[in-house]
């Protein structure tokens, strides 16, 4: 169906925002992505505004690094379409990272809201195995643990990081 064709289409021009991409459909264009920057291809997908009002995540450690927006409290959504996870550039649906980016949401984001994020994690190939699946959407981390705890401490500390620059902000403009 032509939806599973734009989802598809979404995940790749999110992953490569270096490349410019067209989607047309009967005949008539229903999304032009020109070559842009990270947070613009996030705006572009997920709506006008989303990287500058979303938490900027980029952290590194032991061979791990993650980067991407994770979206404000005002951007949840009923349904979990705008989540994005990316491994070693690949969209991935993964219940560990899952749980690690619901965890970090836990205290700001009520009721059956779901968080929005596009969210990029680098990690030695090594350590992952990608034959999970047939259609390699699923993954499993040799070190679930480790990668849980980097995924929810990396979103806290950049939620931490927005909250503090915001109380900053509001205590010069007093």
């Amino acid at each position: 169906s032509f939806a599973h064709c734009d989802d598809v289409f979404r995940r790749i021009a999110l992953a490569r925002p270096d490349v410019g991409f067209v989607l047309r459909h009967n005949d008539r264009v229903t999304l032009h992505l020109p070559v842009s920057s990270p947070a613009k291809r996030a705006d572009a997908i997920l709506g006008a505004g989303f990287a500058s009002s979303a938490f900027a995540v980029d952290e590194a450690t032991m061979g791990l690094r993650i980067g991407g927006f994770a979206g404000a409290p005002a951007q949840a959504r009923a349904s979990r379409d705008a989540q994005y996870f990316f491994v070693n550039g690949r969209f991935v649906r993964d219940k560990l990272a899952s749980h690690a980016i619901r965890e970090a949401y836990r205290d700001i984001l009520h009721g059956d809201r779901h968080p929005s994020y596009v969210i990029f994690l680098e990690i030695d190939p090594a350590a992952v195995d990608v034959n999970v699946h047939p259609a390699k959407t699923e993954i499993r981390f040799r070190d679930s643990r480790g990668v849980h705890q980097f995924i929810f401490h990396s979103l806290t500390k950049a939620m931490a990081r927005t909250a503090r620059s915001e109380e900053h902000t509001s205590e010069l403009q007093s």
